[in-house]
């Protein structure tokens, strides 16, 4: 299992509030991206208990440096789509040994160009964040 039994430190890169954070909360507004944010942030937290569901995906992950980065699929809150179904995802990475999680990136299927796979431009974004 590539994430160890732990409660998380959560938090959200400058990066993802200020590149994808904004656009959610424009397009949901009120309580949905709140609420959203919180859900995202509480299921990080408790991520062993998710991480056995296909809601979490590894994408990249080092034994040496027990850390990797992970994708997790969610849905906004009030909005009928499962999470799958939904198209939206959070990037982000973890480690084991320090027990944080930090949210690299938040975005929805329409955030990808449609001539670039889906895992190029997260790879692409990673990059810029400067984990990849």
């Amino acid at each position: 299992m590539f994430i160890k039994d732990l409660v998380f430190q959560v938090e959200f890169s400058a990066y993802a509030e200020a590149h994808f954070c904004k656009d959610f909360g424009k397009k949901y507004k009120g309580r949905q991206w709140v609420e959203t944010r919180r859900t995202i942030g509480e299921t990080l937290e408790r991520a062993f208990g998710v991480g056995g569901t296909s809601l979490i995906d590894v994408l990249k992950f080092s034994f040496e440096a027990d850390e990797g980065i992970f994708k997790l699929d969610f849905r906004v809150a009030g909005t009928e789509f499962s999470p799958k179904g939904s198209g939206n995802r959070v990037i982000f990475s973890l480690s084991n040994r320090t027990g944080k999680i930090v949210v690299l990136l938040v975005y929805g299927k329409g955030h990808v160009p449609k001539k670039q796979s889906e895992t190029q431009w997260i790879m692409g974004h990673v990059k810029e964040v400067g984990l990849g």
